[in-house]
């Protein structure tokens, strides 16, 4: 499980940084953000959409970093599915549902949450064993 977790770990970095990036988007460049994802609504992206954006993009940040540093804890590890899922779902339905965004502008993010979301569904099971043996010992 080493060499497949430190993978793991790398790319939930790469998530939490990639994160960052947007928190800071969303915080310092409103427009930017407004005009680069979710460019058919414009108008309908507020200051405080962009800030409320960050909040919950830094709490998913934080997230990835916890979740990098204990792949083998279940709760931790499926708090951190959820987000992808839930980040899935909201650029999805923005994209095909409502209508706000363009492919170009949800691709970047549909790509690193499914591949997410994709690779820790599939490795639920692998990655969270190691917690199970150690609570059986405990028991």
């Amino acid at each position: 499980m080493a060499y497949s977790a430190t993978l793991l770990q790398r790319w939930l970095y790469l998530a939490a940084g990639l994160r960052l990036l947007s928190v800071y988007v969303g915080l310092f460049q409103v427009e930017k953000f407004r005009t680069n994802l979710f460019p058919l609504a414009t108008n309908q992206v507020t200051d405080l959409y962009g800030r409320t954006f960050a909040t919950w993009t830094s709490v998913t940040c934080v997230l990835c970093i916890v979740c990098a540093r204990n792949v083998s804890s279940p709760a931790i590890y499926g708090a951190t599915l959820s987000s992808f899922v839930i980040a899935l779902l909201h650029f999805t339905s923005e994209l095909l549902l409502f209508k706000t965004m363009t492919l170009t502008s949800a691709l970047p993010t549909l790509i690193i949450a499914g591949i997410s979301t994709a690779w820790m569904s599939l490795g639920w099971g692998y990655y969270t064993q190691s917690s199970k043996t150690f609570i059986d010992k405990v028991e």
